[in-house]
């Protein structure tokens, strides 16, 4: 599973850098926590998410896509006295619309995630390290803002919500993944 995510990735990357401005790498803060009707027993973790991303250009200066291949820390903790963690690792896939204002950009557009890694930990230590009845992949949105240089450096803030429950059961609780991530990326030969 982990090589074809590896091949998904350099062909996407590939299919990509024939009509991209340039290769960027970003890296950043989650704050991740579960939505949903029945999401109230949980509070949101901290994680971390690093990838690459490139852009392409539809209007110079102004309009661009930017896919994105990130590695991602999402899930969540119990709400009550005892150190009860879900951890999730995805592999996330935003193709984001790019609308630059000056310095000042906004961005969004749909995502695509696939599920690489999982454990519940009590008290840091790992109760189980398979979640049979989660789903494997998810479809979601991403959306924020930011501040770009002419140098390529730029810093925002963005929020991914899940579409996708997070049961493969239709029946099972209402529960989505809903991330809040500080980014900061680097594209080289681009802004």
């Amino acid at each position: 599973m982990k090589k074809g995510l590896l091949l998904f990735f350099f062909a996407f990357i590939a299919a990509f850098a024939t009509h991209a401005q340039g290769i960027g790498v970003r890296v950043g803060a989650n704050y991740a926590g579960f939505e949903g009707n029945d999401a109230d027993m949980f509070e949101r973790k901290l994680g971390f998410h690093a990838g690459l991303y490139t852009s392409i250009p539809l209007v110079d200066n102004f309009l661009s896509v930017r896919p994105e291949v990130l590695y991602s820390m999402k899930g969540a903790k119990l709400d009550d006295a005892n150190d009860v963690k879900l951890n999730l690792s995805y592999i996330d896939v935003p193709v984001l619309a790019h609308v630059n204002a000056g310095p000042i950009y906004f961005e969004g557009g749909p995502q695509f995630s696939v599920r690489v890694g999982e454990n519940i930990k009590a008290d840091d230590n790992t109760v189980t390290s398979d979640l049979d009845g989660f789903r494997r992949t998810s479809f979601g949105y991403a959306a924020g803002v930011g501040f770009a240089t002419p140098l390529g450096l730029n810093i925002g803030v963005r929020y991914n919500g899940d579409f996708s429950k997070l049961y493969d059961d239709n029946n099972a609780a209402d529960v989505r993944n809903g991330v809040f991530l500080l980014t900061v990326g680097f594209l080289v030969g681009g802004r």
